[in-house]
């Protein structure tokens, strides 16, 4: 029988899922505190909070099973887990969760620090760099998503830290940021792509790793959640823009 399990040894296994699972946490934490901002109950709050935890939960729940069945395990174009896992994510963020009531709501009083500061849960992409030290991936694409998403998390507290204070130019880094944030995102989103069609010619392993457990919860969670995190942060931004023409004087 097929193993669809990751040949990385049992412990970084277990710190790769612990990790992810935090990461989780770092962002439905600040849903919890906007939501008490907003005057909604603790309870309302917490809910929100774990509501949250739990939707993410269950949807990595469901990628686990179907990773260890082997069911994303081939080269195919477009990859089978992003007809499977990215595309459905990134519908259900888009077209349902962003506009919601509670979501915009939420929008309105989640300070925008705390938006950035959550991305610090992608210095979790340092097991791509880690994987390819196993062989277990190529380089171009272990390096382009592992760097990028490091030097995202590890300037997200920096940039926070600006805003907080209104520290001149934190406006402007805050748009650099983000915009470099969403593009790492979109370059290994395409390299994912090429290194797939790559490998369907030469018969290469190529990202496979990105399809088996527990990796594959990579591109069923990060890029549809990533990309919605980056999209909320420039709503936020438009809408303090909007609310600070209201109150210009004349």
């Amino acid at each position: 029988m097929t193993n669809y399990i990751s040949d990385l040894p049992g412990w970084e296994i277990a710190l790769f899922v612990v990790a992810f699972l935090y990461s989780i946490s770092l962002i439905a934490r600040p849903a919890k505190q906007a939501a008490l901002s907003a005057g909604m109950s603790a309870i309302s709050a917490r809910n929100i909070q774990f509501g949250i935890m739990g939707f993410y939960f269950l949807w990595l729940l469901y990628i686990s099973i179907l990773s260890l069945k082997g069911l994303f395990y081939i080269n195919s174009m477009p990859p089978k887990i992003v007809l499977l896992a990215t595309l459905p994510l990134t519908l259900i963020l888009f077209l349902f969760v962003g506009n919601t009531v509670l979501f915009k709501k939420l929008l309105r009083t989640i300070s925008l620090e705390s938006l950035i500061s959550m991305h610090v849960f992608r210095l979790v992409g340092v097991f791509f760099i880690i994987l390819y030290f196993y062989r277990l991936l190529p380089a171009g694409f272990a390096f382009s998503g592992g760097l990028g998403d490091i030097i995202t998390a590890l300037l997200a507290l920096p940039i926070a830290r600006m805003v907080s204070k209104e520290k001149p130019g934190s406006m402007a880094a805050v748009y650099a940021w983000n915009i470099f944030g969403m593009l790492d995102i979109l370059n290994i989103l395409v390299i994912a792509v090429i290194t797939a069609k790559d490998s369907m010619i030469s018969g290469a392993r190529g990202d496979l790793e990105m399809t088996i457990f527990p990796f594959a919860w990579f591109p069923a969670f990060a890029p549809a959640t990533i990309l919605f995190l980056h999209v909320t942060i420039f709503r936020k931004l438009y809408q303090m823009k909007s609310a600070k023409l209201l109150i210009r004087p004349n």
